[in-house]
């Protein structure tokens, strides 16, 4: 076998017991050869690196199982900070969190669009600053900056090529950030694909190898999750079917085409319908899904909006479930806070027209992370790269999905 054929071999393996430690701890040793098939001596060896680069740490005897009680391993989550930015269509939201996602800061701060490309480039690059100020003292420091953008973004070159609700245009995001932290590795993906990733790691997509995060707000975005990897297709298309035509004599969306998705189920149509019916009072400073839900309870009007815009949510799921065919849809982003206002009439969209009945259904189910899984999501990106690369995802038992 060739040398580099060794290296890469051994550092599959060695994600692989990282990978499992993080997620099963605490293990012992034994219990990771055990499940992995690797030999006990390979195992040690490899548990004796990541011990040396402070990413696992002994956390303690466990159980005996017959012989000598074996000495527990943890993921050390403080080994280093990550940095994860949500760019909103009028706001900024950023975390400071160590590798487990826990939030050790956070700042959220509003803005006009109208404020403009640089101005909001320049308070991005502010959060950013006061994030790393708040960074404790650990053995890697700040491992680097995640971004969301609400938009197509080219991955690699972290160039933000088309946001249509912030009308920008090929904006080189990380090119003008990486001049400020050139150590930095800053990462800018779309805000919805981002989302996926954080519930993928953190919250309700840990359940499923396939799933899809739908972020409905003011517009509609999706992240898709195929065999536990995020897909982005040939040049990051996937995911935008915000702007697939539902109606071919619907309304102008921002993005310059007619009936989009995005024009009926999102923040867009409610505050259309909220006005078409006389109820400016819920207009302007005062719109709020959220709120707009607890008075449904007693509000038939209000009710009947949200109604509507979960029966448009479900008509164009059917396309995702079509396309993709995943175990689950998480519903993420304001329409989400509305609850079963909106997710049972999108249940019984997708239930009533689906081609085959009951295997076909995915569970359509709420975020757990809510509105941070961008931010969330961001950090993940970090994490991925830096710490547990995409390319050697270990395959490891998947848990079983969650019943109902």
């Amino acid at each position: 076998m060739r040398t580099g054929n060794i290296t890469l071999v051994k550092k599959m393996n060695k994600q692989l017991v990282l990978k499992l430690i993080r997620e099963k701890h605490p293990i012992s040793r034994a219990d990771i050869a055990k499940t992995t098939g690797l030999n006990k001596a390979t195992v040690s060896a490899l548990v004796d690196e990541l011990i040396a680069e402070h990413f696992v740490h002994e956390s303690g005897i466990g159980e005996s199982t017959g012989g000598r009680r074996p000495l527990m391993l943890r993921f050390n989550a403080d080994a280093g900070s990550l940095v994860g930015i949500e760019l909103g269509v009028n706001y900024l939201y950023a975390v400071l969190t160590n590798l487990n996602a826990e939030i050790i800061w956070e700042q959220r701060r509003s803005f006009r669009p109208t404020e403009g490309q640089e101005a909001i480039v320049g308070e991005m690059a502010e959060l950013i600053e006061a994030a790393i100020r708040r960074a404790p003292a650990t053995p890697y420091g700040v491992m680097g900056i995640g971004i969301g953008v609400p938009g197509v973004v080219h991955t690699e070159s972290g160039t933000v090529v088309f946001a249509p609700n912030l009308r920008w245009g090929d904006v080189a995001l990380a090119s003008a950030l990486q001049k400020r932290w050139p150590h930095h590795p800053i990462i800018v993906e779309n805000e919805a694909k981002l989302a996926a990733l954080g519930e993928k790691w953190f919250g309700a997509g840990k359940e499923f190898a396939h799933f899809v995060y739908i972020s409905a707000g003011i517009g509609i975005g999706a992240g898709v999750v195929l065999q536990h990897q995020l897909y982005r297709g040939v040049n990051g298309l996937a995911g935008e079917i915000g702007h697939h035509t539902i109606d071919l004599n619907g309304i102008r969306c921002s993005c310059g085409n007619i009936g989009c998705w995005e024009m009926y189920a999102s923040e867009k149509y409610i505050e259309r319908r909220l006005a078409e019916q006389g109820r400016s009072e819920w207009l302007g400073d005062r719109f709020s899904v959220a709120a707009m839900a607890l008075a449904a309870e007693s509000d038939e009007q209000l009710a009947r909006i949200l109604e509507e815009a979960g029966r448009y949510l479900g008509i164009g799921l059917l396309q995702t479930v079509y396309a993709y065919n995943p175990e689950a849809v998480i519903i993420g982003g304001s329409l989400a806070q509305a609850g079963q206002h909106v997710l049972d009439p999108a249940r019984q969209e997708v239930k009533r027209r689906i081609l085959v009945k009951k295997e076909s259904e995915p569970y359509i189910i709420p975020s757990e992370l809510k509105e941070k899984s961008c931010a969330i999501g961001a950090a993940a990106s970090v994490l991925e790269a830096v710490v547990l690369p995409p390319e050697f995802e270990p395959a490891l038992p998947a848990p079983q999905a969650k019943q109902g």
